[in-house]
């Protein structure tokens, strides 16, 4: 396939957590769950971007807006959209032939396909409308990490419309949060985030996934259009073979660096 047919861009700028280290060459087994924007820019990244050596992409779920457990009329979807939108991800994964899951997470299918056929070592999780289950949670290694719209502090408007949510309490800019997932709806550990990015008045959240996962300016390095994703899960993915250090600094503590 060409990658050219699917150009993708994002955030750069990012703040980690510095506790992991590198200890293994061999690939890491992916499963990517998300939707729209955020999982087609997570996937491209690890398909084309720099780590495409360095991980193997063994299954990807996403959401079907029309079945009921995907919780799509308080999700982004609820605001007007293309109809290509809902497919994105799934069109995607078509042609690059992985493996699709479109169904429940909580089901014995999923649970087999994540446990006997796709093992993978890390999950990565972007607009996404189920819930997980703590006995997937589990399941990869190297562990299970979320990206969620929130405010500068973690964690910040949890649930399934986090733009609508910052726009009535008067937030005026957001942040991508990459954090763990846990049994909390985006209650998890923080792991990273991007640089703030302004709400523009009126906009709703199918537009502010336009802005953010495609291109959000780097204001402070002066630089466009570097890959929000790409940044995120290069570092995750290249320093988290071993997760080693059993403590990690808070949200505070990370702001003190800024």
């Amino acid at each position: 396939m060409n990658p050219n047919c699917f150009l993708t861009s994002g955030v750069n700028g990012l703040r980690f957590d510095r506790h992991l280290r590198n200890d293994s060459e061999s690939p890491a087994r992916v499963v990517v769950l998300g939707s729209f924007m955020g999982g087609y820019h997570v996937l491209s990244e690890l398909i084309f971007g720099e780590l495409s050596s360095r991980v193997q992409v063994v299954g990807i779920a996403t959401d079907d807006p029309t079945q009921p457990y995907t919780n799509a009329k308080v999700r982004l979807w609820r605001h007007p959209h293309m109809p290509e939108d809902e497919t994105l991800v799934r069109r995607f994964a078509a042609s690059l032939d992985i493996s699709l899951f479109t169904g429940r997470v909580k089901s014995p299918e999923f649970q087999e396909l994540m446990t006997q056929d796709w093992k993978p070592d890390l999950c990565l999780m972007a607009t996404f409308g189920q819930k997980i289950p703590q006995h997937i949670i589990e399941v990869p290694r190297l562990g299970f990490f979320n990206f969620h719209h929130s405010g500068p502090i973690w964690p910040s408007h949890p649930g399934p419309d986090p733009i609508g949510d910052m726009q009535r309490d008067g937030v005026s800019h957001l942040v991508l949060t990459m954090h763990r997932v846990n049994e909390s709806i985006d209650d998890g550990e923080f792991f990273a985030r991007s640089h703030q990015v302004a709400i523009p008045p009126g906009i709703n959240a199918i537009g502010m996934h336009g802005m953010t996962w495609p291109k959000m300016g780097d204001s402070h390095a002066g630089r466009r259009g570097s890959r929000a994703a790409l940044a995120m899960v290069t570092n995750l993915c290249h320093t988290s073979f071993a997760l080693a250090a059993p403590t990690r600094p808070s949200m505070m503590a990370e702001q003190s660096r800024m």
